[in-house]
């Protein structure tokens, strides 16, 4: 197992508990080599807001607040140039008559930040019903939308294409070229028939807003959202890799509400409605409360001692942490977990054969960029290093996850009930 720097665990345990010892210890140097991952975790705005907050805060070299608060004032103008461009899609879709929500993003400002500049946003995510699927892509085509793929789970992403080449190490709190739009029709999309839910109807008679900057953005209630939430870090679950700023959102949830008895009430009854759903969000939960310790509100916590599985209590104790912070691309080991959502051996089999060992060419450096820049020599050599990485990775992780399954099998053996009712 890799070793995760300490330095990570120490970012994250002082957003969770804002003691300032906690980075007064690390150097410029200690800062400087993890800047690259706070970015991509997500966390460097947070950490930067929550600094930038107390006049007592922990005492850090002067050059990493400075480079934490660009990201900040960076942050701020992109999110803002951004929100123009998400007023101007949401008038158009309001002129067509479509019924849409705000998913992630915008909707969780004023669940979990203290002001737009604190959350990075890559693109715009629209639950939509699937009925207007084809009229809302009709109107993206008048703003210039290419849609550029579509999954069977229903989702669709649309981007005006990039004039500029962008890369992994490019600049992130730049001023967007042109967000993509996901339009999803669907609460759970799932990215492979071997896990789907029953999710309940009825989102879409539970939309409301907040307001963003005076922008009113219309939103899931809050229920709906938080199973949501849940719901999309088990879908990167299902992947190799989740930014810890999902994880992190998710825990500033449940510390502002613990009290809302009827909201987590809520919350259950969604859950409940299908056991596999229900397991899948408890697994979620665990994974928050492990990197971000506390006591989950009582509702929730009644659901995790009824479904939480052998498999995950096995998962939250001994691999979601090398699983959270581990650098982008991530880590095959979240198959150990997954197998149990899956009933069928045989579609298993093809499914874990086809995840150790893609056969199929890799994507693409750039869905977004345009034509002419992927003629240019600079994009072609850029490519060419990106899909030799993938292959490093797929090598790499598939070693790792084979490693790692000895020690499942062995745990396993080792988990009873009585462990069971020790570890919830």
């Amino acid at each position: 197992m890799n070793r995760i720097p300490p330095f990570r665990k120490a970012v994250v345990a002082f957003l969770a508990t804002r003691e300032a010892s906690l980075l007064e210890e690390w150097t410029e140097s200690d800062w400087a080599k993890q800047l690259q991952w706070l970015d991509r975790s997500g966390l460097a705005l947070p950490v930067a807001e929550k600094l930038l907050e107390s006049e007592n805060g922990p005492q850090i070299p002067p050059s990493i607040l400075c480079a934490l608060t660009k990201r900040l004032c960076d942050n701020q103008d992109r999110m803002i140039a951004m929100l123009e461009l998400f007023d101007e899609i949401q008038r158009k879709l309001k002129a067509g008559r479509i019924r849409f929500c705000c998913l992630k993003g915008f909707s969780l400002i004023t669940d979990c930040y203290s002001s737009i500049r604190e959350r990075h946003q890559v693109d715009f995510d629209l639950l939509i019903d699937a009925n207007n699927a084809n009229s809302a892509a009709a109107i993206l085509a008048t703003l210039d939308y290419k849609l550029i793929s579509a999954n069977d789970s229903g989702e669709m992403r649309f981007a005006r294409p990039w004039t500029r080449h962008l890369t992994a190490n490019s600049w992130m709190y730049d001023i967007s070229e042109g967000p993509a739009v996901e339009l999803h029709t669907r609460l759970w999309e799932p990215e492979t028939e071997l896990v789907d839910f029953a999710i309940p109807e009825g989102w879409n008679e539970s939309i409301c807003t907040s307001a963003v900057h005076g922008l009113t953005i219309p939103r899931l209630a809050p229920a709906w959202q938080f199973v949501h939430l849940l719901l999309h870090v088990f879908r990167h679950l299902l992947d190799s890799w989740v930014r810890l700023l999902s994880i992190y959102e998710i825990a500033v949830y449940l510390d502002r509400e613990h009290e809302n008895y009827q909201l987590w009430q809520e919350v259950c009854t969604l859950a409940v409605s299908d056991a596999e759903l229900a397991s899948a969000c408890v697994l979620v939960l665990c994974m928050v409360r492990a990197a971000f310790p506390g006591q989950l509100p009582g509702p929730l916590n009644a659901l995790c001692e009824s479904y939480l599985s052998v498999d995950s209590a096995i998962w939250v104790r001994h691999f979601t942490e090398q699983w959270l912070f581990a650098d982008p691309p991530g880590t095959k080991l979240t198959l150990l977990v997954q197998r149990q959502f899956c009933e069928d051996s045989a579609k298993w089999r093809s499914y874990m054969l086809q995840r150790l060992l893609p056969l199929r060419a890799p994507h693409s450096l750039s869905q977004d960029a345009s034509p002419t820049v992927k003629k240019t020599v600079r994009y072609k050599s850029d490519e060419l290093r990106y899909k030799l990485s993938r292959l490093g990775y797929h090598l790499a992780s598939g070693y790792g996850y084979l490693r790692s399954a000895a020690r499942w099998r062995h745990l396993s053996q080792l988990y009873n009930k009585r462990t069971m009712q020790q570890f919830q």
